[in-house]
């Protein structure tokens, strides 16, 4: 059988490139706190890549492994967090592996000699150097105990291992044994044997510490002497009768505290419950349930699909156009199944993007390095999805926008503290799903844009005339960034100030069928935004005709379709607005836009599609809504993608060609000012007055206020069941007894009664329910004109306005009630007196 060795290497590269990116991830947490687990999954990780690059011959990367693992193995021995220069020497080892996995022809006889010394002086210097000055691994650093320490067995020196007292007092407190285990494993053997003893202690209690101990001692006759320490509610002869290790080997540092509940019986089978190879099956389950397949494949599957899409939308025209209903209702059922399978197929290139978050801890850590500022990074949305090549085309534009956050946002940890703000910077990478679109923000809270400054680079390059700088808007003016060239540092940096970037930035975004746009609040901080399509290859359209030309607007940019009323529309500064439900909403017709021919009917009937993006709202006048299409998009030539008016073109069920409107570009090749957001302000204040309903009442003539929201229930009560007990007027209801309430005593109220007081709002107050009596009940208020609030809101007026022409107060019910009752209680103390 001849073996496909191609493949084979291509799936090294691939597993490795994998492991890599674990190793990265693990030596990052290594960095800020050692914990034996992580230095495991790093030295397994290594050890594989080592592994399998022996059995393809590629000895650069072996030795390049091999010496990762010395590193390791030093670690491993002294059990605490790594240096600074050791960290790097990791990450140095990492980024030669990717760097030979990128060329593997190339890089097969790679000269590592300079990496090999640098390792090897450092590990010398460690294994040289004077215990003394080595505090990062003798002196009981973060926060642990003295050293405790058990004789080995016919050997002269000491085994020495520092446990952290976090450990000792979370034993005491749980009431658990803190236990210490030894074993001695083959020098030479591999790692599964030890895996499988850590396996057999981990269902009996939580590993907290593992390694090899150290000592003169511990790498006697080829064995290597390993440790578990182990937290556990079982006593030292059960852990003993569990794992098969003999008592002798297992020290009990800290004594549980036993309970009658948690003695061990033999007869209860609770080794035999204990699943030993569970995590085993589940991870071949796991495994098999993958499956490795090339790109080329999948991207043959989607142009076929998108390609079956075009058919079945000519097929559908095709058939409508008959009579046979049964054949249509075959048709439908078999466009739907298309459908399907099509969602299913391009679901296939969609990628979470933990897979590029994973990548960024790591660049954040090399920029705080090189610039010296603290970072804290904050990363949200790795669930949400996104096509492969989309995110293979702006991982290199996140990457720039996270240097220039850095770089230039954010400020040093001394400016910082000058300007009042925490010495370590906040930087936010996010990612949501809105609309059928994937919205990306970076953002920091760094000192933000230098807007005196790009009006300076403007006016110096000529982009802008002194008075044109002026008249521009701050958002306007941030947009420069964008143009070529066009840098605010002052310095050429590794990081910024070559002017390149920000362009390229932009137009890898449209190049994805995206945009961007950047937004900043000097002091506050900056925040890059980009818009995205989940995929680009087959997308949901609305067709609309114009001019007796077709064209598809994306569905996700839609808010809705109205036909349009001529008595609504006015000009303003020589603009079209509509009025919509209480908005003017600008008004584009796209025949004007695109400067369409004007030869079909003016008058005949013509539609608004209101359109959104991520900071407009506006209105396309087109002259006919037609179907909505799932349509396959098309690339654009130079020319056309250079006007920013059309993200692509499709080809239609008859066949024709519809090019597909760029909602983001028309706004910024008109010119547009972005008004969602102060739509939105508008909308959230209405909808904050509409919470603050009032409900309208009189008492004695006079006119009152409530806020709704403090009313349970309207009641009718009968005036004769009214009860009067120590100089109170209470009632019963619904089998509780409610004290009433008189408001015309506590205000003072001499006019006459138009009404019965028969009429109870009922109140929920802290001495339990209440009700108000009142005359009538007659609205509920959304607004009260000239309304002034009170300056003494203690007594329970909210303030007063103007209502029906009449004075109206506003009250709080719960105030008011409370010193209307607080009153009558000294009313009766008088009258006892």
């Amino acid at each position: 059988m001849e073996v496909d060795y191609e493949n084979l290497l291509k799936d090294f590269v691939a597993e490795s490139l994998e492991l890599l990116d674990v190793s990265e991830q693990t030596s990052l947490e290594l960095e800020k706190e050692y914990m034996p687990e992580q230095v495991n999954t790093l030295f397994r990780a290594v050890h594989t890549i080592k592994g399998n690059s022996a059995i393809f011959d590629l000895p650069s990367i072996s030795k390049v492994s091999h010496l990762l693992e010395n590193l390791l193995n030093n670690r491993r021995r002294t059990e605490t967090r790594p240096s600074d220069e050791e960290v790097a020497l990791i990450f140095v080892c990492i980024d030669e592996i990717r760097k030979m996995l990128s060329d593997l022809d190339k890089y097969k006889e790679y000269d590592i000699t300079g990496l090999s010394d640098r390792i090897n002086s450092f590990l010398s210097q460690l294994e040289g150097g004077d215990e003394e000055h080595r505090p990062s691994e003798s002196k009981p650093a973060f926060g642990f105990t003295p050293i405790v320490k058990k004789p080995a067995q016919n050997e002269s020196s000491k085994e020495k291992v520092s446990i952290p007292k976090k450990f000792l007092d979370r034993a005491r407190q749980e009431g658990k044994s803190l236990f210490f285990l030894k074993y001695e494993l083959q020098q030479e053997s591999d790692l599964e044997k030890n895996g499988e003893i850590l396996q057999a202690v981990q269902p009996i209690g939580e590993i907290l510490l593992s390694g090899i101990l150290n000592g003169n001692g511990a790498h006697g006759k080829g064995k290597v002497r390993h440790y578990v320490l182990l937290l556990s509610g079982f006593s030292k002869k059960e852990v003993s009768s569990i794992v098969h290790f003999p008592e002798s080997s297992i020290m009990e540092i800290v004594k549980r505290e036993i309970s009658e509940e948690a003695e061990f019986s033999p007869a209860t089978g609770r080794q035999e419950q204990i699943p030993l190879k569970m995590d085993n099956s589940n991870g071949s389950l796991q495994t098999d349930s993958y499956l490795r397949i090339p790109l080329p494949v999948l991207d043959h599957m989607i142009n076929l699909a998108g390609e079956t899409i075009v058919v079945r939308n000519q097929l559908l025209q095709k058939v409508e156009s008959y009579q046979d209903h049964s054949l249509l209702s075959i048709v439908r059922n078999l466009s739907q199944l298309i459908t399907l399978s099509q969602e299913s197929i391009m679901r296939t290139r969609l990628q979470k993007l933990d897979s590029f978050y994973k990548k960024v801890p790591r660049l954040v850590r090399d920029l705080e390095k090189i610039t010296g500022k603290e970072v804290e990074l904050h990363l949200e949305g790795g669930e949400v999805e996104l096509d492969k090549n989309i995110i293979d085309t702006i991982s290199d534009p996140i990457t720039h926008m996270i240097r220039n956050s850095v770089d230039h946002g954010i400020e040093s940890a001394a400016e910082r503290v000058a300007a009042g703000k925490p010495a370590k910077g906040n930087l936010y990478l996010s990612a949501s799903l809105r609309g059928g679109n994937v919205i990306l923000k970076v953002s920091d809270d760094g000192r933000g844009l230098n807007i005196g400054r790009i009006k300076e680079k403007a006016i110096e390059r000529g982009l802008l005339t002194p008075e044109e700088v002026e008249r521009k808007s701050q958002e306007e003016l941030a947009e420069l960034v964008f143009l070529p060239g066009f840098s605010t540092s002052q310095t050429v940096s590794s990081t910024s100030g070559r002017g390149v970037g920000m362009d390229v930035v932009k137009m890898n975004f449209q190049k994805a069928g995206g945009s961007v746009s950047i937004a900043s609040n000097p002091g506050k901080g900056t925040v890059i935004s980009a818009t995205l399509p989940q995929t680009l290859s087959i997308i949901n359209c609305q067709m609309v005709l114009s001019a007796g030309m077709l064209f598809a607007i994306p569905q996700p940019n839609i808010s809705e379709l109205i036909l349009l009323d001529g008595k609504q529309v006015s000009t303003i500064e020589g603009k079209q607005v509509y009025q919509l439900r209480g908005h003017l909403l600008p008004l584009l017709n796209i025949r004007n836009v695109l400067r369409l021919s004007a030869d079909s009917d003016e008058d005949s009937g013509r539609y608004i599609v209101v359109v959104h993006t991520e900071r407009h709202r506006f209105g396309l006048i087109v002259d006919e809504i037609d179907n909505s299409e799932e349509i396959v998009v098309k690339p654009l030539t130079k020319d056309l993608s250079r006007l920013n008016l059309y993200t692509g073109a499709a080809i239609l069920g008859d066949g024709s060609v519809g090019l597909i409107l760029d909602i983001s570009g028309i706004a910024k090749f008109l010119g547009l000012q972005a008004n969602l957001l102060e739509e939105l302000k508008i909308s959230a204040k209405k909808e904050e007055r509409a919470s603050e309903q009032y409900l309208l009442f009189t008492v004695r003539g006079q006119l009152f206020g409530l806020n709704s929201k403090e009313v349970q229930r309207i009641e009718l009560i009968d005036s004769e069941k009214v009860e009067r007990i120590m100089n109170r007027e209470v009632i019963q209801y619904k089998e509780e007894v409610v004290e009433l309430c008189r408001l015309e005593s506590y205000f003072n109220l001499k006019g006459d009664r138009v009404h019965p007081q028969n009429t109870m709002i009922l109140l929920q107050s802290t001495e339990g329910k209440k009700g108000i009596l009142v005359e009538e009940i007659l609205n509920v208020a959304d607004d009260i004109s000239a309304f002034t609030k009170s300056d003494d809101p203690e007594t329970g007026i909210v303030g007063s306005g103007i209502m029906f022409g009449q004075t109206i107060v506003v009250i709080e019910g719960r105030i008011v009630l409370s010193k209307v009752s607080k009153n009558l209680t000294l009313l009766g103390t008088e009258q006892e007196d």
